[in-house]
């Protein structure tokens, strides 16, 4: 790999773009609307003050274990090796689907506007536009990590500048009618229970600001850098999130809030509504923030794989880099063709819309397991391995409530208010993976032990090294 890079701004907006603030708004806090409804902004608020404290969490872990292995390397060294696979083994499930799931929603994203504005009614279209998305994120991946990230801050900054236009365009359209009523638990469906249910939805929306860490090694002064990006973006982005959902309850009509935020891509109809002939501005956010997350997502996955794979964790080809452009090209080939077959399969057994739900819902419950895992993980390493630097807030009270918060999204999933068939498959394939990583854990430290102790290795060059003194001989 290219060791120490890329700068702040490419590391920051590995996890903004990761985030994928404009689809997240459009297609992932949309999903929330039926549960949360008015109350959308205090389902969003909860969701951000818990996977801020994740990000503090790993912030703070990040800034004294920077590593290609990201969350998992952190596990491992604040909890144990045990810890450390069981990130890993979850990560290997949450972090590949993420691509497959945004190819589905571009494909169905396309096939709604071409059929609507176009006039192009063909259902099947969807799976040429999966497929132009998956070559477009190859393409961007494949060559030098500084193409893939400089096209990340671009792509980024250009989705954030017009949703948040947009948002700020609909607040100041409707002055006399703000109020703080969408933070008022009382709108949801079944109070409560309605925002947390909602939460679960906006928690995938912030899946990503930790998208940074993976970059651990190949960006300029890691434990500085990927903290400030981790925790950040958490920030940035909460907040544009806040924006967009409470602009969006007054700009649909508070009272018709519900019906205009369930219909057929109700954020293109927004800037039709506002903007006339520039809805295609709009789309054009949402399909550029699409392939921005892909790109950050591949680079995320592949990087873990490269480091798993160093650690004799992984098929060792996983762990080559190219020759010139300095990627782990062979674990980009092999996530391209997952992504696409992952894709194609769902889509082709249930419809891009209802595939890209059951992967969302998928990848929610393995995450928050993960971010649970790294909260307690920033406790215990504190409070024992570094106890002179414990902070009560930083390292004590800030992912303890995390963790707590990070609970309530798991219980309305399983217990509470269970989704349906086909979406309902998501947990069970959550639990059966979970229990099966447990299951390796115990074979792994009965016949390969010194494997998982390779976990709490730190790959790391000193940061004041210019990538080109780097010694041949160096981990690639």
């Amino acid at each position: 790999m290219r060791l120490h890079s890329i700068g702040l701004p490419q590391v920051l907006f590995q996890s903004i773009t990761h985030m994928a603030p404009a689809a997240a708004v459009a297609y992932s806090i949309y999903i929330s609307v039926p549960s949360s409804k008015q109350a959308l902004a205090l389902s969003v608020l909860l969701a951000m003050v818990a996977c801020l404290c994740a990000a503090v969490a790993i912030g703070q872990l990040a800034k004294v274990e920077p590593s290609a292995g990201g969350l998992y390397a952190y596990a491992a060294r604040s909890l144990g090796p045990w810890a450390g696979f069981n990130v890993a083994w979850l990560f290997i499930l949450f972090e590949p689907l993420v691509a497959p799931f945004l190819y589905l929603e571009f494909g169905w994203a396309m096939r709604e506007v071409m059929s609507s504005e176009a006039g192009w009614h063909w259902s099947g279209q969807w799976v040429i536009w999966a497929l132009l998305m998956a070559v477009i994120v190859f393409l961007l991946t494949y060559r030098d990590i500084r193409i893939s990230t400089t096209a990340g801050v671009i792509l980024g900054a250009f989705e954030i500048l017009i949703f948040g236009a947009l948002a700020v365009w609909m607040i100041l359209s409707n002055t006399g009618d703000l109020n703080l009523q969408p933070f008022n638990p009382h709108h949801a469906d079944g109070s409560w229970s309605g925002v947390f249910r909602g939460m679960v939805f906006a928690i995938l929306a912030f899946i990503g600001f930790e998208a940074a860490a993976p970059l651990g090694e190949e960006a300029k002064n890691p434990r500085r850098t990927v903290p400030l990006a981790v925790v950040g973006s958490a920030i940035a982005i909460g907040l544009f999130y806040l924006l967009c959902s409470y602009a969006w309850v007054f700009g649909a009509g508070f009272n018709n809030f519900v019906d205009q935020a369930t219909g057929a891509d109700p954020w293109r109809a927004l800037g039709k509504t506002f903007w006339g002939g520039a809805w295609v501005l709009v789309f054009l956010a949402i399909c550029n923030s699409i392939a921005a997350n892909s790109n950050a997502a591949v680079n995320a996955a592949t990087r873990v794989f490269y480091a798993l794979a160093r650690n004799r964790l992984a098929p060792a080809p996983l762990g080559k880099t190219h020759p010139q452009f300095k990627t782990p090209y062979v674990a980009i080939v092999w996530m391209s063709i997952f992504a696409v077959v992952c894709a194609l399969l769902l889509g082709w057994k249930w419809g891009p819309l209802v595939g890209f739900a059951l992967i969302a819902t998928l990848a929610v419950i393995v995450v928050v397991v993960v971010y649970i895992l790294i909260c307690l993980g920033c406790i215990w390493y504190y409070a024992t391995k570094r106890r002179d630097q414990f902070n009560p807030l930083l390292h004590g009270i800030i992912p303890a409530a995390g963790a707590v918060l990070f609970f309530f999204p798991l219980y309305y999933e399983y217990v509470k208010f269970p989704p349906t068939y086909p979406i309902k498959y998501a947990n069970w394939v959550a639990l059966a993976w979970i229990a099966l990583g447990i299951v390796l854990t115990i074979f792994l430290y009965a016949r390969y032990p010194d494997r998982l102790r390779d976990m709490e290795r730190v790959y790391v060059e000193d940061e004041t090294v210019a990538p080109e003194t780097v010694p041949a001989g160096a981990p690639a």
